[in-house]
């Protein structure tokens, strides 16, 4: 009941989809904690691709998956609710982080992925920890990777939930030279009104209005108008979930900069996506003042 807005009865049913979601929450809990004592996640990444130019810059967003005692890979369906739940996302943020640094630095293409972009999700458990953007501050430059190499996404839910802390945490990585991205819009109460409020450089529009834009005219005035005030922050518009060439073809009428989902490319393991990249070989001759 209060996980539903409170005031309100609700009767127990035990076939319930939010009970039945808190059996499979609770049931994962210990799997979660073995997995982060034993280090056993593995970090994936799908690629971002422009719709409106020839721009070969790589661009992704780091996922993570966890493995189970037998070493198969599970999806986030299978761990993420259970780590909002009981108050884990922290630990699990700190360790994509670490990682995903680790990865990025001991790749052997450092220039190629210096061109680039790789976005690293931001849960609002960590925003709520005040410890956790001086762990980021320092894991970036204990790694070397340059900040304009790094783009943290933080979604509208989770910036509902802490809106102070978001603001701080996004003019800190600013400052910083990171790029941030406000993830998942249009799911919250008041959309539009954050975008006044939050000097980020891309937003991710929400699947649900990307999936159903040939068929839903309120889901593409929506994304209509949201290119047009992307245009005025500025900021890069990435639309999410895209599955066909149709909705690219409208994505692209509508002048949206950047597309995601299985309709581009699916996740893959990170370090294979590092390793394809391109070698030093492949590279022309730069200056040597270039830097990441």
């Amino acid at each position: 009941a209060k996980e539903r807005g409170g005031n309100r009865l609700v009767i127990y049913r035990d076939l319930d989809a939010s009970v039945v979601q808190r059996r499979s929450d609770l049931d994962q809990v210990s799997s979660l904690q073995s997995a982060l004592l034993d280090d056993r996640f593995v970090l994936y990444a799908q690629p971002i691709k422009s719709l409106q130019s020839e721009e070969t810059a790589p661009r992704y967003e780091i996922l993570v998956r966890m493995l189970d005692e037998q070493g198969d890979v599970l999806g986030p369906n299978m761990f993420l609710s259970a780590a909002e739940r009981y108050q884990m996302m922290a630990a699990l943020d700190r360790w994509v982080v670490r990682k995903a640094l680790d990865q990025l630095s001991a790749a052997d293409n450092p220039l190629e992925i210096s061109l680039g972009s790789f976005s690293i999700n931001v849960s609002a458990q960590s925003l709520a920890d005040k410890d956790f953007l001086v762990f980021g501050e320092a894991q970036i430059a204990q790694s070397g990777v340059p900040p304009g190499a790094l783009c943290f996404e933080i979604t509208e839910t989770s910036i509902m939930r802490c809106l102070e802390s978001a603001q701080y945490f996004i003019s800190r990585l600013r400052n910083l030279g990171c790029r941030l991205a406000l993830d998942d819009f249009g799911t919250g109460y008041c959309s539009f009104a954050y975008l006044k409020d939050l000097h980020v450089h891309d937003v991710k529009i929400d699947g649900v209005f990307v999936r159903d834009i040939l068929e839903n005219p309120l889901s593409n005035a929506i994304v209509a108008s949201l290119t047009g005030i992307a245009d005025v922050m500025p900021a890069a518009i990435v639309a999410e979930h895209v599955e066909s060439d149709l909705v690219i073809q409208r994505l692209q009428q509508h002048g949206v900069g950047f597309a995601q989902g299985f309709g581009i490319g699916k996740p893959r393991p990170l370090h294979d996506v590092l390793a394809e990249l391109g070698s030093p070989l492949d590279l022309p001759d730069f200056p040597s003042s270039a830097s990441f």
